[in-house]
């Protein structure tokens, strides 16, 4: 996405990639930023701004080459979905430049127009605000976090998000159900669930797994979702109605004030005759049929 945007806007953009996968492209430069060639230590010595679209490993042991040869000036920016660790390591390092993290909270391959991304700024030196201006200028809405605050906050919109989606597809193949049966007869909360369960299980194993395991945080968000589905079960096996409505006041305490507009967004959603368009056609069931 950061590629084509800043292309898009007339800024040359060169790549620093292992793999090498586009020959074509004269902007991309075989190397490894742990361990740079020549090559590589010239781009980013000559860059305006270092953009580092790695796994938090990488941009971990980057850190050293990237403090040492980045010019004055030129903006250090990384893409880590977790950043308490790369704050505390530039924090440690010799860093002289302007940093800045960004968390786009959507995929790379949707229009960032009106959707939101996560901005900390480790150091300013009067440099961040034209990188940032600029994925404003995309439409974007872009939130000023600190590393903890971030960290703390994707805890529960990332890791714990999806580990309810990913529990509740282990639980659907517990069951055995037939997704076709689930689609064809789903109301639109379930088809809601069963769409967003397709759309984090069709994703990017190494990417998911990095939120659920790098965020400090994550481990006590999947505890809460545990307790959660504990207390769900107790207050319906040995409570009362009235506990029940009581646990329903609960899991929407969280939500404060956005309580209604969110109601009205899922009733959007829920409008949306996409939905009605995921069942399959009627198919001839199983069974007898009187």
């Amino acid at each position: 996405m950061l590629v084509d945007r800043l292309r898009g806007d007339g800024h040359t953009v060169r790549t620093i990639d292992v793999r090498f996968t586009d020959r074509s492209d004269a902007d991309q430069v075989k190397g490894d930023v742990t361990d740079p060639s020549p090559e590589v230590r010239s781009v980013i010595a000559g860059a305006d701004a270092v953009i580092l679209a790695v796994p938090e490993v990488v941009a971990l042991e980057s850190i050293p080459t990237a403090v040492a040869l980045l010019a004055d000036g030129a903006l250090l920016v990384d893409t880590l979905s977790v950043k308490s660790r790369f704050d505390a390591a530039l924090r440690a390092s010799a860093l002289r430049n302007s940093a800045v993290g960004i968390n786009p909270m959507f995929a790379p391959s949707l229009d960032p127009a009106g959707r939101p991304i996560a901005a900390v700024t480790y150091r300013d030196l009067g440099d961040v605000a034209w990188f940032l201006s600029t994925l404003s200028g995309w439409g974007s809405s872009v939130v000023h976090l600190d590393a903890e605050h971030h960290d703390r906050l994707t805890a529960s919109t990332q890791a714990l998000t999806h580990a309810a989606v990913l529990g509740f597809g282990l639980a659907l193949a517990e069951l055995g159900v037939d997704g076709a049966e689930l689609a064809e007869v789903g109301a639109p909360p379930h088809l809601v669930s069963l769409a967003l369960l397709a759309r984090v299980g069709s994703g990017v194993p190494e990417v998911y797994r990095d939120i659920q395991v790098g965020n400090p945080f994550a481990g006590e968000a999947r505890r809460a979702l545990i307790t959660a589905l504990t207390a769900v079960v107790d207050t319906v096996e040995h409570g009362s109605e009235d506990d029940f409505a009581s646990l329903m006041s609960r899991a929407t305490s969280a939500l404060g004030d956005q309580k209604v507009p969110l109601a009205e967004l899922c009733a959007d959603l829920f409008s949306d005759k996409r939905l009605h368009r995921t069942a399959p056609r009627s198919r001839e069931r199983k069974g007898d049929s009187s």
